[in-house]
């Protein structure tokens, strides 16, 4: 990806290509994963507190900031967090990386 900042157009390009690319490749998800709320224990472990769970960050993400993922994890605690220095979307931007990511975590 282009970073000088006299080339716009050729972010806008990417941009439009990614998109493009996106629109084929990407499905839709059920929108009730979007309001689940998980309780917050309290002593007593939940069902959903005994899946083993790994956070992945991604340091180039514009949509959730670092901060913002690092209070996620500090509410949920995970199992293990690692780092993708991606966008928000390390499936798309980075997949081998990421499947070469998970099948180590496996």
């Amino acid at each position: 990806m282009c970073y000088m900042p006299w080339s716009w157009h050729c972010n806008y390009k990417m941009f439009v290509q990614d998109s493009a690319l996106a629109s084929i490749l990407l499905r839709p998800w059920p929108a009730a994963l979007s309001a689940a709320r998980f309780g917050r224990g309290g002593g007593d472990s939940s069902a959903i507190d005994q899946v083993r769970r790994v956070y992945i960050t991604t340091a180039k993400d514009c949509m959730v900031k670092p901060e913002q993922q690092e209070a996620m994890i500090r509410r949920w605690p995970p199992g293990k967090v690692v780092a993708m220095d991606t966008d928000h979307s390390p499936f798309f931007s980075a997949p081998e990386r990421l499947f070469q990511l998970i099948v180590k975590l496996l």
